[in-house]
């Protein structure tokens, strides 16, 4: 019996980390139509930038590490992506691809590749199911539920959202509607890359920090992604939960590295079979037969 509860609580821990990755993945994807293979490293950033700051209050370093994300976001948008939106696929994943390879080329050579680690804030432990489990983990799991929630409210229901998915829908329509593309492009991957860096920040006391630590999240989180319907918002979120549900049914009969190939094969079938994706969304059978 703990030891199902040991797994549901970690299934729970990496599925709520996970989700805002997906998310952040899901607002690039959505919105600016790139994918963005320089995630993972955003990750990363966000957890070295916790190592450096380590001497601040956890708090203060992390809404730090967020501005940090936000400026990030901004000058990559501003001075990289921007300038190949035009030139087609390949030319924003090649783009991004290059800005992964600087951000960990950069992190090696001022903290080297030896792994660091943070100490966690909270130390306790919640007695969850005859289960002891880290109570930091559980208050950071709350959290994103709340933030996630918070960013889902304002996307379907406030005028931002609106505007937000208007440029989303038809980029051309909403610019003839006064929505200027230029302005929310730039938002919209300033704050996907705030919440990649966050997500690095808040794993960061959980885990060895080193410069390809945000890799193991990136191929879920693009999956999670993608067997959403295009263009949700919050298919990412489910699509994260159902691929670590998958991942973790996995873990459980074989390795790791057999449950990670079975998973990515069949995510990648899937897709083949389903290109346009799971609307994640339910809908009264009266609603459905109308």
């Amino acid at each position: 019996m703990s030891g199902s509860v040991q797994i549901l609580l970690d299934f729970i821990w990496v599925s709520a980390g996970l989700a805002l990755v997906a998310f952040s993945l899901g607002l690039i994807l959505g919105e600016l139509k790139i994918v963005n293979i320089a995630q993972g490293d955003l990750m990363m950033v966000g957890a070295y930038s916790m190592y450096a700051l380590r001497g601040l209050p956890f708090l203060v370093a992390l809404l730090v590490t967020f501005v940090i994300g936000l400026l990030l976001g901004f000058v990559l948008e501003r001075g990289v992506l921007r300038w190949v939106y035009d030139k087609g696929f390949m030319a924003t994943l090649l783009a991004t691809w290059g800005v992964g390879i600087v951000l960990e080329q950069g992190v090696a050579t001022i903290f080297t590749v030896s792994q660091k680690g943070i100490d966690q804030p909270l130390k306790g432990f919640v007695t969850v199911g005859g289960v002891a489990y880290p109570e930091y983990r559980i208050v950071v799991v709350l959290g994103i539920v709340v933030l996630l929630a918070i960013l889902l409210f304002l996307v379907y229901r406030s005028s931002l959202g609106l505007r937000l998915r208007a440029s989303i829908d038809n980029v051309e329509m909403a610019s003839m509607l006064g929505i200027s593309p230029q302005r929310v492009f730039a938002m919209v991957f300033s704050l996907a890359t705030a919440l990649a860096v966050l997500a690095g920040a808040l794993i960061a006391p959980t885990i060895a920090i080193n410069p390809t630590l945000g890799l193991s999240f990136l191929a879920p989180a693009f999956f999670a992604v993608l067997i959403s319907k295009q263009g949700s918002l919050a298919g990412p979120v489910a699509g994260a939960v159902a691929v670590e549900f998958i991942f973790t049914l996995l873990q459980a009969y074989l390795n790791i590295t057999v449950a990670e190939s079975i998973l990515f094969g069949l995510l990648a079938l899937f897709i083949v079979l389903k290109p346009q994706g799971i609307s994640w969304s339910w809908k009264p059978a009266r609603e459905k037969a109308s």
